[in-house]
């Protein structure tokens, strides 16, 4: 897949001047060398260079990894047969040392489903796409699955559970209406992606509140989704992706400014979280996207003018790097 020009040189001076800033944090410890990723239906761990590949779990059917801020736990979730709430398809949560052992499977007070969990910068807490007050409605083919989704924020030791962001009576079948939440770096904000088709939809960043900070797109409809925002150190740079929608297009990475609402193309790809303290980003590519022998690749670029991505690791993708610090 080719690469579209990366970031103009006054770009990545104006929007990227934390970068550097940021690579020096490198040695606050080993979790900002750390990724973990997605490879057939499994959660794995690696440095960001591709080396020390780690299987986590064996049990397949999982998705959506996070790490915590000192590398020492992965977050995901699993739809297996004994994960998935009846009727809705929506999984639970589970934690797993990275240093190896048994997932431990998490229970959210008033939480009957969750997914797509994230890590508070402080690592004791989780935010995530919680399910509760389940109703079916209608009989056999015609029946309609409705439920109460949330953006819900719990403490891992004990479970207790606070809503940021709640919506009633959702129709299942209709999709999403939060998607991939995340903390800010400060921990006092949340940022969720609104995913409502394949070719439209954005993201917000809200307070623990629920109050909307930003909105992206501004206003109106836009034809093209941007989705999987993460929040830079500097508190205003938003990394995310639109995903391609056809054959004809591809995936790409933007840099979006909170201060202006302009964003500026970083490169092809999709699913990209900031690694090394936010001095480079990885992320997935595809190859034969929309065959049979779809694949997956990762790929890591340095935020810092003229360099180019390289690929890492192999038959990869969703892949998470820890929580940014302060």
């Amino acid at each position: 897949m080719r690469t579209r020009g990366l970031i103009a040189l006054a770009v990545v001076a104006a929007m990227l001047s934390w970068a550097a800033a940021a690579g020096a944090a490198d040695a606050e410890g080993s979790a900002a060398e750390m990724i973990a990723f997605v490879r057939q239906g499994n959660i794995w761990v690696a440095r960001v260079d591709g080396t020390g590949e780690r299987r986590l779990t064996d049990f397949g059917f999982c998705g959506a990894p996070a790490l915590s801020p000192d590398g020492k736990q992965a977050a995901f979730h699993c739809r297996g047969n004994q994960d998935v709430y009846p009727d809705t398809g929506f999984g639970q949560i589970y934690l797993v040392e990275t240093a190896g052992g048994e997932p431990r499977r998490m229970k959210f007070d008033g939480i009957l489903a969750a997914e797509q969990p994230a890590f508070s910068p402080d690592g004791k807490s989780l935010v995530f796409v919680g399910l509760s007050e389940v109703k079916k409605q209608g009989k056999d083919d015609e029946a309609q699955v409705f439920a109460t989704m949330s953006v819900s924020i719990a403490d891992i030791p004990s479970g207790k559970t606070r809503t940021v962001l709640r919506h009633k009576n959702s129709l299942l079948d209709a999709g999403y209406i939060y998607s991939h939440p995340a903390f800010s770096p400060d921990g006092q904000g949340v940022l969720w992606q609104q995913s409502g088709s394949d070719v439209s939809g954005g993201f917000q960043i809200v307070d623990l509140k629920g109050k909307a900070l930003f909105r992206f797109p501004s206003k109106g409809e836009d034809p093209m989704p941007y989705w999987g925002p993460s929040l830079a150190l500097d508190g205003q740079t938003v990394l995310c992706y639109s995903p391609a929608t056809s054959d004809t297009t591809d995936d790409t990475i933007y840099f979006v400014d909170r201060k202006t609402g302009k964003m500026a193309e970083v490169t092809t790809g999709a699913s990209p979280v900031f690694v090394r303290n936010g001095a480079a980003i990885v992320f997935e590519r595809w190859t034969n996207r929309w065959t049979e022998k779809a694949s997956s690749n990762l790929w890591i670029l340095e935020l810092k003018p003229g360099a180019l991505p390289r690929r890492i690791i192999t038959d990869a993708s969703e892949p998470a790097g820890a929580m940014l610090r302060k």
